[in-house]
């Protein structure tokens, strides 16, 4: 899912998709400490819920011994073992999410709003119809009950909101250019730092079409 945003001009996260406990360790050295260790499996989306991500892994040894870990539980899962993936873990100021979606009605569209482990709970989102412009996008954001985060409160800085919405209008743009071969899009979270700062993918899922 991260290769195919990528492939899309959108900022994602430096990874490493990996298939042995050695790969996991070349992949540690090359994205640095900390990092983050998540298990990839088509059968298992939601992987926090298994046991399956591990956050602020230090050592090379520690990737090596969480890939055995993680392979296994895929297999005690009876879940496809696709590989292990090492990421960088990044900071930044706040977490939203982007979602895309083939309604049976409007065709493609896409939420974007707060996000984070909250998402659900909180649903605080505006919905776009591609197609939009970025303008259209910081227009939206400014509706949400977040709002008044994005130019900054109490000593934080304003947030990069146009770097947020042009992952936003690259979210719009890969599914209207997929032609139903994409059916839904989930980028959560993705870090929004002070502006002029950027906007980075951490992590995403994209279900096929058909």
């Amino acid at each position: 899912s991260l290769a195919v945003l990528a492939a899309a001009g959108v900022p994602v996260v430096a990874h490493r998709l990996c298939r042995s406990a050695k790969e996991a360790e070349d992949a540690l050295a090359a994205v640095g400490a900390p990092a983050v260790v998540k298990a990839c499996s088509g059968d298992v989306p939601h992987k926090s819920e298994h046991g399956l991500v591990a956050l602020n892994v230090g050592t090379a040894a520690e990737a090596a011994a969480l890939f055995d870990r993680q392979w296994a539980k895929l297999a005690q899962l009876g879940a496809a073992q696709e590989g292990v993936i090492v990421a960088a873990m990044r900071r930044g100021q706040h977490e939203f999410m982007v979602g895309a979606r083939i309604d049976p009605v409007f065709g493609p569209v896409v939420v974007v709003g707060d996000g984070g482990k909250y998402v659900e709970a909180l649903q605080d989102v505006a919905v776009l119809v591609p197609p939009f412009a970025v303008a259209d996008v910081t227009a939206a954001l400014r509706t949400l009950r977040i709002a008044p985060l994005l130019e900054g409160v109490r000593g934080d800085p304003p947030l990069d909101i146009d770097a947020l919405a042009a992952v936003v209008v690259a979210v719009g743009q890969l599914i209207v250019g997929a032609g139903g071969a994409i059916a839904s899009i989930d980028v959560n979270p993705v870090l929004v730092a002070a502006r002029g700062q950027g906007a980075v993918v951490l992590d995403a899922l994209v279900e096929r079409g058909g």
